[in-house]
């Protein structure tokens, strides 16, 4: 029986070996974030405990949406922010405009959400502090990196739970 299956383990085994996956990968991704010259490090851990998922696979995709979500959603409101007020009605505006714009890259509800998420919160915090957006580009590719070794690490996934055969 290898970890990867976990077919035959317990489910509070299954759940503890997540709750520590997540834990040193967000303490590590914090650190590395800090390092990177982060402001807002708190966002690595945040893409950690978001992409650390039951099986490797299953963290691999999700966290190419959080990827594609994060960096669309944070492209497009960077720019509009320039032209917009920030109020409710231009969140609101904006969070349709990338959703509609993230469906070109698949039709996936996750991908909508993680756009939306990277919206509400550049549109909120870019202009307080003039570097989240970066912070969060940059910090979501730490932390989903170090979530996906450290799970690759634990799993020891098969080539084929790899290539989602």
């Amino acid at each position: 029986m290898t970890m990867a299956s976990g077919k035959h383990r317990p489910q509070w085994m299954k759940v503890s070996t997540v709750t520590l996956m997540m834990g040193i990968a967000s303490a590590l991704a914090w650190e590395l974030a800090k390092l990177a010259g982060s402001k807002h490090p708190f966002l690595a851990p945040v893409s950690v405990i978001l992409c650390t998922k039951s099986t490797f696979r299953k963290s691999l995709q999700f966290s190419y949406y959080r990827l594609l979500g994060t960096m669309l959603g944070v492209y497009v409101t960077a720019w509009a922010v320039r032209f917009m007020p920030l109020n409710g009605w231009s969140l609101g505006l904006l969070i349709v405009a990338v959703g509609f714009i993230s469906l070109l890259f698949g039709r996936k509800e996750v991908l909508v959400r993680e756009t939306a998420l990277s919206v509400a919160l550049v549109i909120s915090l870019q202009k307080e502090s003039g570097v989240y957006a970066f912070d969060r580009i940059r910090d979501t590719f730490i932390g989903v990196a170090v979530a996906l070794i450290i799970q690759y690490v634990i799993y020891r996934p098969k080539k084929s739970e790899i290539a989602g055969s």
